[in-house]
């Protein structure tokens, strides 16, 4: 009897000293939320501590009443189809006015009026957009402040954290990095890395309701400006940086008297007139772009703009089976691109369209072929100035600063990059990709960006080779990523071990 006591009081002791040590050892070891250059490394990698920020209650709230008109004025009729893709040839001619599409979906007059109706529904019915219900909601507080907001999550991450580590050269403005839902939140990045960046991570899935309907990919943008608490939304894909503080363009035209900025894209666009008619417009508005619109990049006061940006969140939650085959039918680039000046088109809202043409970083192969790389968007401030009362010319007028630089192919995942071709020439050799260092600076007053980007890149992905999810059972980053800076840019201390 004594000996099956004092074997059960040693077990007791035994396992009462173990997680003492192990409350100890994770006690020592959470991470620290100060502000580091270089992030330390912590224990737990992959242990929660916090979760993602939550909602803001009233925001939720906000969200919950307009999910519910969604959900009542949604489309009843079958997914539209696209069987005939629309041309975007004679892009690069396209500099003046849009005009309207030859090429339409011949969709039958039953399912363009049960659309219409859908859409009035959300427009006018129990106080929609146009109702008294609407119109005070941002004046109650529901909205502050101004920042950065993007979407992030697996493969993305990577990307958006090099987009914000640039921002951090020439901006302090606070980034909300939204991801899809708890399935895409690492802990690690959103609970040290990104708070040291004055940086927050919010899940989608905790605004939404259940039963609400799943939305992914494209649609995951305007939720993300809507759920963020800032009133004013510089919106940033994941792949996609600022070269320029974006803060200043919030208090001077054109935003400051729109409140709504878009950029252009490379193709002309080719929504399906029927849209306008499906809004409940009488004929095809006047005014608009030829070119289509690239949403990297978006500018958004939601004083001023959050009817259509919910309306905007309208074509994109109903976009992959509805919206988006209408405003692109199925051309290069369909997705959210289109809904947010479509939205404030239909409304009668103010919107500015930059008319400068996108650029193009890239480099000319030996056998003289040019591989662009990435996309140049410039100074709306700017655009006012050289192209008031008229439209770009064909011909890149070289007047206006460049301020976005869209990364988009490859995009800026050092872990996917050295273990691909695209950083290399047939003969092996590593390779600039956006250009030689002489036409970067003279296009970047005198900063070479693609050697900043990436020292951004080879020093972040030092510190997080093994802490990052998207690069798990990936080797040698680090050294891969300082030896393509070291050749490319000629740095020789790579040499003598001091980077």
């Amino acid at each position: 009897m004594l000996a099956r006591l004092s074997l059960r009081t040693l077990t007791i002791t035994t396992f009462f000293l173990i997680l003492l040590s192990f409350v100890t050892f994770f006690r020592g070891s959470s991470p620290s939320y100060n502000i580091h250059t270089k992030i330390p490394k912590t224990a737990g990698l992959w242990h929660s501590t916090k979760g993602p920020s939550k909602p803001s209650p009233e925001i939720k709230k906000f969200w919950v009443k307009w999910s519910r008109i969604f959900y009542d004025s949604r489309p009843t009729v079958e997914p539209i189809v696209v069987k005939t893709t629309a041309s975007t040839d004679g892009s690069d001619k396209a500099n003046g006015e849009r005009q309207p599409s030859s090429h339409t979906l011949s969709l039958p007059d039953q399912v363009v009026n049960s659309l219409h109706d859908s859409h009035k529904a959300l427009l006018q019915d129990r106080g929609g957009l146009y109702g008294s219900r609407f119109d005070n909601a941002s004046s109650q507080g529901l909205f502050k402040g101004a920042g950065v907001v993007t979407v992030a999550g697996g493969p993305y991450f990577a990307p958006a954290i090099v987009s914000i580590r640039m921002l951090r050269l020439v901006s302090d403005l606070p980034v909300h990095v939204f991801v899809g839902d708890h399935s895409e939140y690492e802990p690690e990045l959103c609970e040290n890395v990104l708070p040291a960046l004055n940086a927050e991570c919010f899940a989608i899935s905790d605004f939404l309701a259940q039963d609400s309907v799943d939305v992914t990919r494209y649609q995951l943008k305007a939720l993300a400006i809507l759920f963020s608490p800032f009133e004013t939304v510089m919106y940033l894909d994941s792949d996609c940086f600022a070269v320029r503080d974006p803060s200043e363009l919030f208090e001077t035209e054109p935003f400051k008297s729109t409140g709504l900025v878009t950029w252009p894209d490379y193709w002309i666009a080719t929504e399906d007139p029927v849209f306008y008619k499906i809004a409940g417009m009488n004929a095809f508005p006047p005014g608009m772009p030829a070119r289509s619109t690239e949403s990297g990049e978006l500018l958004i006061s939601k004083n001023m703009h959050l009817s259509s940006l919910l309306l905007a969140c309208y074509y994109n939650v109903y976009g992959p089976q509805y919206y988006y085959p209408i405003l692109s039918q199925g051309a290069s680039g369909e997705g959210d691109k289109e809904t947010f000046m479509a939205a404030a088109v239909v409304l009668g809202l103010p919107y500015y369209r930059v008319k400068e043409h996108v650029g193009t970083l890239g480099y000319f192969t030996h056998e003289g072929d040019f591989k662009g790389g990435a996309m140049v968007q410039h100074h709306p401030g700017d655009d006012v100035t050289v192209h008031n009362g008229t439209w770009a010319t064909e011909q890149d007028s070289n007047q206006l600063r460049p301020f976005f630089i869209h990364a988009h192919h490859p995009k800026l995942n050092v872990g996917r990059l050295v273990d691909e071709s695209t950083l290399t020439s047939p003969t092996g050799k590593a390779l600039r990709l956006w250009g030689p260092k002489e036409s970067m600076e003279k296009k970047f007053d005198g900063r070479d960006v693609e050697k900043e980007v990436w020292k951004q890149m080879k020093d972040m992905t030092c510190e997080l080779e093994d802490r990052m999810g998207d690069w798990r059972g990936r080797h040698n980053l680090c050294l891969r990523a300082k030896e393509h800076y070291a050749e490319v840019f000629g740095e020789q201390a790579f040499l003598s071990g001091i980077i």
